[in-house]
């Protein structure tokens, strides 16, 4: 099977699990349970594992997280490896705002637009709705910006009671913890449900 190679991009002030749980399922999935077994004894992760996980700034300076924790990432936005899956997380409105406001990481976003998946968390759906990829689609995100992204991008097909929305090769995801919600959508999706049922058994997500 081909190995995805999963971009999730980081800038100041994100929120840590909007991409830490994508990050963690995504990295730990594997394709058989004695693999499950070996990743969970070895230090080091198996090199047949179905994802490569990588973070991606605008620029080589680390990003402070909105809890203060500073994330130094594997990339900037002009040095990447060809990615197959995208994934936008959330922060708080300022933050997003100004990824909004950011013509460099919204024309960056846009060159993926064909990739198998662009992925969003949270109020990434914001910065995501920003490019335009999500008029006419439906889409969801945190329920206390459901107004905000509807008021901001009146073309786009609200969904609000939905953990993970997928219109075409995009899925947006409600808040926070519905990052790992998404991630496990794509593993099934994309390896199958035995496979998401064995990583959501690992990390105890029932």
């Amino acid at each position: 099977m081909k190995k995805r190679k999963v971009g999730i991009f980081l800038y100041d002030y994100v929120d840590i699990l909007d991409f830490s749980g994508p990050a963690e399922v995504l990295s730990l999935t594997s394709n058989s349970k004695p693999e499950q077994l070996l990743t969970l004894y070895k230090k080091e992760l198996l090199p047949t594992r179905p994802f490569h996980v990588c973070t991606i700034t605008e620029n080589e300076l680390p990003i402070k997280t909105h809890s203060g924790i500073k994330i130094e990432s594997d990339y900037r936005i002009d040095n990447h490896p060809e990615l197959d899956i995208l994934i936008i997380p959330g922060g708080p409105l300022r933050a997003v705002q100004s990824m909004v406001k950011n013509k460099k990481v919204q024309e960056w976003i846009l060159k993926h637009k064909n990739i198998e998946y662009i992925c969003s968390v949270c109020t990434g759906a914001i910065i995501l709705g920003a490019t335009g990829l999500l008029n006419c689609k439906n889409a969801t995100t945190h329920h206390l910006a459901l107004k905000i992204l509807q008021g901001s991008y009146p073309d786009i097909r609200v969904v609000k009671e939905s953990k993970v929305v997928q219109d075409g090769n995009i899925i947006t995801s409600a808040g926070v913890t519905s990052g790992i919600n998404m991630a496990l959508y794509l593993v099934e999706n994309i390896i199958g449900k035995s496979a998401a049922e064995r990583i959501a058994n690992t990390i105890e997500f029932y």
